[in-house]
């Protein structure tokens, strides 16, 4: 238990004789992404690519298996991705100095592997792709060199990895799979923050985040046709071997959702239509860039497109240093209620200065109820929330969307944080005014939930 502290002192420490560099290259270990250079060009990021371990509390682990189950109560099968770091899936190109921050190759992979280990245990599917990743040719690198994100061929070992747990779940039993085959197109230069930040502290170019872009296209043989495929999505029919469009499912066929970081919104590395290539389920993708680790998961399980049609299939992806007990368990609480049963349980609501107040006789919440603040359509991204005793005991609480996530106007909330026994009025305002279909309803205890 003693070596993730000292391995921490290690990573903080100041002074590292660095190697020779190919670009010219200073001090980039003062960058405010400390980094340090490695051979061939490839850059890895102190904190985040050599740091030994990125924890998963089990209390985490209990939350994500509670939503695993309620989801699958519905008919939905998670399916939870831990990226792994560069330093995890692509040590080959590590300097010596490496050493000197605490990289341990075994430790930062057994963290990693311990990790998908134990989500497994608990029933959430964890597929492993660092092993994928560590099994690259020699001459494919899994992560741009000058950036941390994965490049296309990291992205499709990432979704053979992924796909090949997902047929061997039992939902895939009734699936029929679809053909989708994807293919080499034209080279794309991407963004990279990573990238401008350490050209500061180089003297040459740094390696530009570029790479042969993918185009994925559904089979059409023995398949639905084009116009079928798009039927439900766009009333201009695309031509026969057009690009797929991850917006548009066939109702009559599985579905798989893909919700996550930028990993999965660049268009750089078609991992979702290597996702639906190796799945033979197309990939609908709703990966928000800059949301951090709840914000596309948050902005989904609240939508109403979640609500009225859930998948049959839900890949969760997130790198693992973004740790899922930042902000504390309400983030894990909305999600677990958001996927249950539809709210629907209608309370005696009224409308007070711009307010739904709802009025409840003293003992008539328990704990373990939940509610939904529903501002009726899109773009509400606040609801501030107000409990009150028949005492007059008031207690307050703001439920916030930043601008990165998708402004739903749906907001769940678990009572027990604010739970009180002689609780009579439940108040929301929110930051759009009310409309006819404003709501405050109850939820019902999902099954999946221990209490």
């Amino acid at each position: 238990m003693m070596r993730p502290a000292f391995a921490l002192c290690l990573l903080m420490a100041p002074a590292v004789q660095a190697g020779p560099t190919q670009f010219g290259c200073a001090n980039t270990e003062n960058a405010p992404s400390a980094s340090i250079e490695g051979t061939d060009g490839v850059f890895y990021r102190v904190q985040s690519d050599l740091r030994l371990q990125h924890p998963m509390d089990d209390i985490v682990v209990d939350q994500l298996a509670q939503l695993a189950r309620v989801l699958e109560d519905q008919g939905t099968t998670l399916i939870y991705v831990n990226v792994p770091t560069k330093g995890q899936a692509m040590p080959q190109y590590l300097p010596p100095e490496a050493a000197a921050y605490g990289y341990d190759p075994a430790v930062m992979q057994a963290n990693y592997q311990d990790v998908t280990d134990r989500l497994n245990a608990a029933g959430v599917p964890a597929p492993d792709l660092m092993t994928a990743m560590l099994g690259a040719k020699p001459d494919e690198k899994v992560f741009f060199q000058a950036d941390f994100h994965w490049t296309p061929d990291g992205a499709r070992l990432a979704a053979q990895a992924i796909g090949e747990m997902i047929r061997s779940l039992p939902a895939y039993a009734d699936v029929t799979p679809v053909e989708f085959t994807s293919q080499e197109a034209a080279p794309e230069v991407a963004f990279s923050g990573l990238r401008r930040e350490l050209q500061t502290y180089c003297k040459d170019t740094l390696p530009q985040v570029e790479a042969k872009t993918w185009v994925t296209t559904r089979a059409t043989d023995g398949q639905l046709s084009a116009a079928d495929i798009f039927a439900d999505a766009n009333p201009a029919q695309p031509a026969e071997g057009e690009v797929l469009d991850i917006f548009g499912t066939g109702s009559d066929e599985a579905s798989l959702v893909l919700v996550g970081t930028s990993f999965s919104d660049s268009s750089i590395n078609n991992f979702a239509g290597f996702l639906s290539e190796y799945a033979g389920i197309e990939a609908v993708n709703y990966a928000i860039t800059g949301g951090n680790q709840f914000g596309s998961m948050t902005s989904y399980l609240t939508s109403r497109e979640f609500a009225e049609d859930r998948p049959t299939f839900l890949i969760w992806e997130n790198p693992i240093y973004n740790s899922l007990a930042q902000f504390g368990p309400v983030p894990m609480d909305e999600l677990i209620i958001a996927a249950g049963p539809a709210c629907d349980i209608a309370t005696e609501t009224t409308v007070e200065e711009s307010s739904l107040v709802a009025s409840f006789q003293p003992g008539q919440l328990k704990p373990e109820d939940a509610f939904l603040f529903d501002q009726g359509g899109e773009g509400a991204r606040v609801a501030d929330v107000t409990f009150e005793t028949k005492a007059g005991i008031r207690r307050s609480l703001r439920i916030e969307r930043s601008d990165r996530l998708r402004a739903t106007g749906r907001f769940f909330l678990k009572l027990e944080p604010y739970w009180h026994p002689d609780l009579v009025k439940v108040a929301v305002r929110f930051d759009r005014p009310l409309t006819d279909t404003s709501a405050l309803t109850l939820c019902p205890t999902p099954k999946g939930d221990a209490s």
